[in-house]
């Protein structure tokens, strides 16, 4: 299970996010994502997909790394068991994701995720460990 808690917001879906580093924590908020959208220990890892996303600095890289895990979803109705981010560069990140396809039957599907906002997102690094605060769209 992903290290992560849900927290309260009004109208969306809102999770916090600690690691060690930045690749354990893009991986964490990758592996969030997923288990908010389908029970993540009903999913197999049958596929591998490898991912990377660009940006300027950990905000951008990490809001443009959910979009992208997102767009797996959308596009093939993929959901990821595990997230392994192999490097976080100042304007890239790069990781596979594995899993399988969504199947209602199988998978406990849990939430639609329309979004990653930009609303109250935040990356910070505060004793030592990297932090990240990321609201959906449901």
């Amino acid at each position: 299970m992903p290290a992560f808690r849900e927290i309260d917001h009004t109208a969306d879906l809102g999770i916090e996010v600690e690691a060690a580093d930045l690749t354990a924590l893009f991986a964490s908020a990758g592996e969030a994502l997923f288990a908010l959208i389908a029970d993540s220990a009903s999913i197999e890892e049958r596929e591998l997909i490898a991912l990377s996303a660009v940006g300027g600095g950990p905000e951008e890289l990490l809001h443009a790394w959910l979009c992208e895990l997102l767009a797996q979803f959308n596009s093939s109705g993929f959901v990821a068991k595990s997230c392994n981010v192999s490097q976080v560069t100042n304007d890239r990140v790069d990781g596979v994701i594995r899993g399988e396809t969504l199947n209602l039957a199988r998978h406990g599907f849990r939430t639609e995720i329309k979004g990653v906002t930009y609303h109250d997102f935040k990356v910070w690094q505060e004793n030592g460990q990297w932090h990240a605060r990321v609201i959906f769209d449901v």
